[in-house]
């Protein structure tokens, strides 16, 4: 029998809400719930669902803040963002490039057709094997430390083929303040290594590159004129560069309402000052901690609600003013290209995951535990909690409940919690009942995924919105 007592039961140790945004056909498959059941029982739990639509809706928004400023340039799909092949061959229907971040994924573009030309490398710790794949196809490479340079002058003059590289750059000032990053090749040396490279006849120094960790408008401006600066140093030293790329990191929105998660921020903090209730898994700050009777560190969160996602984000960049004059304004001066490598942003809306939920219990604490049949990798952010709300659906009536309950995987693991938080549930989940988490497609689903215990990895599955069809699967 599934007992509560005091706090518990009274619900008061719930996070605040978190609404999902969501696009128009995740609004319509919510009210689906037997179709999705019928998915579940064909193909699996959990399940990653897409469609193509939004994607290409996407590129075009993107797009669209350069050729309103006219300036030329464009995309690189961040394929580390989604492991579908489907959303390569969209990205190349679409006529934008591919960012690659390993050899596997550099012969998978390859493959689906996709121009070389049209094609970035920017793995870490790049191997011989995959600078020289890049190189033999002429594809172009983002050169990250001195040993990559090293190693890409021994290939080129081995295999007697020139290269397409850029130079990836970090530790711009912004604001009297050194801007933090464990990418990239020091700002300060940019002089000396541009000019190391004039006497390499078979490397092309075409770009520059930036990889920019926060999402922070002052230092991505700031990165991209102290590029434009070391832009105008190399072609004044014999060097012809031809772009700038400013990588990713393009915001997107995950949430339907700014008021809910300023509540949601205000109630973390307020929990781990101990002036509420926590409403964490074990008392977790989710980034805050408690000192003594000082708080430290900060919320360790994607910012799900912003006001700037995608378009916005890129407009905001490129009008970004320094003494009168817009950034946009630099680049067309100097006829140079400008481009950007989203993945998540490109993949908004394009994607959600449903899994079925396998047993109600509690822990020792007398905590509910909703267990679902996926595990936390099947979902995992980069930061501490995904906070976008989950739906349960059912084709029955239930009873109301003022109790909350934490979302709990099927790994053999204390950590495998899908949330840390505690979720307001409104009625008591069944055996079999489904769970659906919106905007999955985005690193959530596939970055870290495992399977469980020998299972294998899910299944995706592309659909048609209109009619509910599945065009394609794989694992």
């Amino acid at each position: 029998m599934l007992t509560a007592e005091s706090l518990i039961a009274t619900g008061r140790d719930c996070a605040p809400p978190l609404t999902p945004k969501l696009a128009p056909w995740m609004d319509r498959i919510l009210q689906q719930p037997v179709v999705l059941a019928d998915w579940l029982q064909n193909y699996g739990s959990p399940v990653h669902i897409v469609v193509g639509s939004e994607f290409r809706r996407n590129v075009k928004d993107l797009l669209s803040p350069l050729q309103l400023r006219g300036l030329s340039g464009g995309l690189f799909f961040a394929r580390k963002a989604n492991k579908l092949p489907w959303f390569v061959t969209m990205a190349k229907e679409e006529g934008i490039g591919v960012d690659t971040a390993s050899l596997s994924e550099l012969r998978e573009t390859l493959q689906l057709g996709v121009p070389p030309q049209q094609i970035v490398v920017t793995a870490v710790g790049k191997s011989r094997e995959l600078i020289e794949e890049a190189v033999k196809h002429g594809c172009r490479i983002v050169i990250d430390n001195d040993d990559e340079l090293d190693l890409a002058k021994a290939v080129v003059h081995e295999v007697d083929r020139q290269a397409q590289i850029g130079l990836r750059f970090s530790g711009f000032i912004v604001q009297d303040r050194q801007v933090f990053s464990r990418f990239g090749l020091p700002v300060a040396d940019a002089h000396n290594l541009v000019d190391s490279i004039r006497e390499e006849s078979l490397l092309n120094l075409d770009f520059l590159h930036a990889h920019l960790d926060r999402y922070d408008l002052d230092e991505r401006a700031s990165a991209a004129r102290q590029m434009l600066a070391i832009a105008d140093y190399a072609n004044s030293r014999g060097h012809k560069i031809t772009s700038i790329d400013l990588g990713g990191g393009i915001l997107m929105r995950y949430l339907d309402n700014a008021s809910e998660w300023e509540s949601f921020k205000d109630a973390l903090l307020s929990s781990v000052r101990e002036e509420r209730p926590y409403f964490t898994y074990l008392n977790d700050g989710l980034g805050y901690m408690r000192a003594g009777s000082e708080i430290i560190g900060r919320a360790d969160l994607y910012p799900a609600w912003n006001s700037i996602s995608k378009e916005r984000f890129i407009s905001a960049i490129l009008d970004h003013q320094l003494d009168g004059m817009p950034l946009h304004k630099q680049f067309s001066d100097r006829k140079l290209k400008l481009y950007f490598e989203p993945g998540r942003a490109l993949l908004d809306n394009t994607g959600m995951t449903a899994t079925r939920v396998t047993f109600r219990k509690r822990d020792t604490l007398g905590n509910l535990l909703i267990g679902v049949a996926m595990n936390r990798l099947n979902l995992r952010p980069f930061r501490a909690e995904f906070c976008s709300d989950p739906f349960f659906l059912s084709t029955d009536s239930r009873m109301p409940i003022t109790e909350g309950a934490f979302l709990v995987g099927n790994l053999c693991s204390e950590s495998d919690l899908i949330y840390r938080r505690k979720l307001r549930l409104g009625t008591l989940p069944m055996p079999g009942d489904t769970v659906c988490f919106a905007n999955s497609a985005g690193y959530l689903a596939h970055h870290m995924e495992i399977g469980t215990h020998g299972d294998p990895l899910p299944q995706n599955l592309l659909i048609c919105a209109e009619n509910w069809q599945v065009c394609d699967s794989l694992a």
